[in-house]
């Protein structure tokens, strides 16, 4: 079951996901955990809840040791679970007051919790003794963060889209610079042109390698969308703009690239991400943390840069991992996990060695981060960077607008007639929030 935290959490929604909390919670996540005892002195156990179900889990939980190591008076136990999961875990933690003491939330997804009372906001801790430099911080990755004039929630990463591309390929097809180098398209006209020479099919027609593939259809085409112009609410989020002109352009041109000029494959019978690393497609566009994946296979050379302006304006389409707090903390465990906060900001270029960007200028400015030549391509475009929309039905948004975009690639479906339909589920959506928000 899902809750939106865009209306009062009622005695009846309470009293029904109690009823489950106990199987949810009760009943142990698995997840990995680090814990120590020390009898000269009293622990603070802290328990970190995350979704990091892959590589990164495994280095979040080397930096969760170290911290435990060097801080013996406080014990970090970390449970991770999957994002399919997750947040409806963490909602129904937090309705029946058992939730952990610190957990990861999505930019997208803070304001479900914020709305819910159960982030703390953190001005006070990053102002206070154990202060962080809040302007290290992009702004416009720290104002996503805001609500009401407070902040909740550290961004420890900006995990931003972009273009992996196989530099093998891209030599064969003489699409090089003056130094023999492979030369990634920057802009709309030098993109289509690179599909062009990449894209080649065999004697009898059969595609032989694809110039592009949609990897995921939501982070590419929602980019595309940003950077046509487009807008998907009006500025009070009364209405629903997903069928404006901008919008219904991207998406007939990311249509086009399959249909008309046959650049990329459908979104059916075919696996993106493997044709990509088999080296049967030339170019993605792709979240940094699929890096590590990248890194293990030996006989691909690639590399990365940032997304082509196919648009009129930069944009791309990211999220960031925010460090949260309980809100009814009480002080010793506060402070114990701000201490445990601080670290792992402070040794974000940890995480960034798993496929990460840190969301601090200043440790992206270090030569350590600038001989990650991935990720430093990709942080060029933290400036201008494109969250999902704030809301409180965020998950039901991403259905309908993930619904509309593969009805549209698929051929089903003009791409204004499934923007329209979604735009039309999407303002019942409004009203029904608007009336339960009438009607606690």
């Amino acid at each position: 079951m899902t809750f939106e935290a865009g209306r009062r959490i009622t005695r009846r929604d309470s009293l029904r996901l109690l009823s489950g909390a106990a199987a949810l919670v009760g009943g142990g996540i698995a997840g990995a955990g680090c814990s120590r005892s020390d009898a000269s002195a009293p622990v603070t156990s802290l328990r970190f809840w995350n979704g990091f179900t892959g590589p990164d889990g495994r280095t979040m939980l080397r930096m969760v040791e170290r911290f435990n190591a060097a801080n013996p008076d406080i014990s970090v136990m970390m449970q991770r679970m999957d994002w399919a999961t997750y947040y409806n875990k963490l909602f129904v933690a937090g309705i029946g007051h058992r939730a952990p003491e610190v957990f990861v939330l999505h930019t997208h997804a803070l304001d479900r919790f914020v709305h819910a009372g159960f982030a703390r906001p953190n001005d006070d801790l990053i102002a206070g003794a154990d202060s962080l430099d809040a302007a290290a911080i992009d702004s416009n990755v720290w104002r996503a963060t805001e609500f009401d004039g407070r902040h909740y929630g550290l961004p420890l990463d900006v995990h931003t889209m972009g273009m992996y591309y196989n530099r093998r390929l891209f030599k064969e097809a003489g699409i090089v610079d003056e130094h023999g180098e492979p030369r990634p398209p920057t802009d709309r006209a030098s993109f289509l042109d690179a599909l062009r020479r990449l894209t080649k099919t065999g004697a009898g027609g059969a595609p032989e390698q694809w110039g592009f593939v949609f990897t995921n259809l939501e982070t590419n085409v929602y980019t595309i969308m940003c950077q046509f112009g487009g807008r998907f609410f009006s500025d009070n989020g009364g209405k629903c703009l997903l069928n404006g002109v901008e919008n219904v352009a991207a998406l007939q041109f990311c249509v086009d690239l399959i249909r008309k000029y046959r650049y990329a494959p459908p979104p059916e019978n075919f696996d993106a991400w493997i044709g990509f690393r088999q080296g049967k497609v030339a170019m993605v566009f792709e979240g940094v943390y699929m890096l590590s994946d990248l890194q293990k296979q030996q006989d691909l050379d690639f590399a990365g840069a940032p997304v082509p302006r196919i648009g009129t304006v930069n944009a791309d389409w990211a999220g960031s991992h925010n460090l949260c707090l309980r809100s009814d903390l009480e002080p010793r465990t506060l402070q114990a996990a701000w201490r445990f906060v601080r670290f792992l900001s402070n040794n974000s270029l940890d995480w960034a060695d798993g496929g990460q960007i840190p969301a601090r200028r200043d440790l992206r400015a270090t030569p350590r981060f600038g001989a990650m030549t991935v990720q430093t391509a990709f942080a060029r475009q933290v400036p201008y960077v494109q969250y999902l929309p704030r809301l409180p039905f965020i998950f039901e948004f991403q259905t309908e607008f993930d619904l509309a975009v593969e009805k549209a690639l698929r051929g089903s479906v003009s791409p204004q007639t499934a923007l329209d339909t979604a735009t039309v589920n999407i303002d019942r959506i409004i009203a029904r929030e608007r009336n339960q928000g009438d009607n606690p």
